[in-house]
């Protein structure tokens, strides 16, 4: 979607997708990352994306998607979540949920981290295991819900939206 920034009325983007990594712990079979990962090892480092969240926040973007893969495998997230929010953008990280613990999240949302996508393939067991190439219904729900009192994304302070 394109709007027009209220200097000018030229067309800008509103939002950025930002493909963080290829790397994921899931094996989905729809899944557009590449199969042969060891081609595609390579990332945009920390300093290249602040240049892309700049470049972005020039253009009047106002939300940056973190996505990939799977964004929580990279060991700088949290730096990206602030080098995002640094430049204004609304922040949402589109995850599987998988490797997400309650300590992490609230890092994430202590960076500017403003809001969580979760993705989930099924909400049957059985066929959430066959989709993603692993069984992994429970921790997603454990993000989700929370089983006892963990409730991560909510405790958070983030909204979460599952989808």
């Amino acid at each position: 979607m394109t709007t027009s920034t209220p200097t000018t009325n030229a067309p800008r983007p509103y939002t950025l997708v930002a493909e963080l990594t290829y790397r994921c712990p899931l094996a989905c079979g729809y899944c557009s990352n590449p199969l042969e990962l060891a081609r595609h090892a390579d990332e945009l480092d920390t300093a290249g994306w602040r240049e892309v969240f700049a470049g972005a926040a020039a253009l009047g973007v106002l939300q940056a998607n973190l996505t990939g893969g799977e964004p929580l495998v990279r060991q700088d997230l949290t730096e990206l979540v602030a080098a995002a929010h640094a430049q204004q953008l609304y922040v949402n990280l589109i995850t599987s949920g998988i490797p997400a613990d309650r300590a992490r999240l609230a890092e994430l949302a202590a960076a500017g981290l403003n809001s969580v996508q979760l993705s989930v393939q099924d909400v049957d067991p059985h066929g959430a295991a066959w989709i993603a190439g692993r069984d992994d219904i429970d921790a997603k729900l454990e993000v989700a819900a929370g089983a006892s009192s963990a409730r991560r994304a909510r405790s958070a302070g983030m909204p979460l939206v599952i989808g």
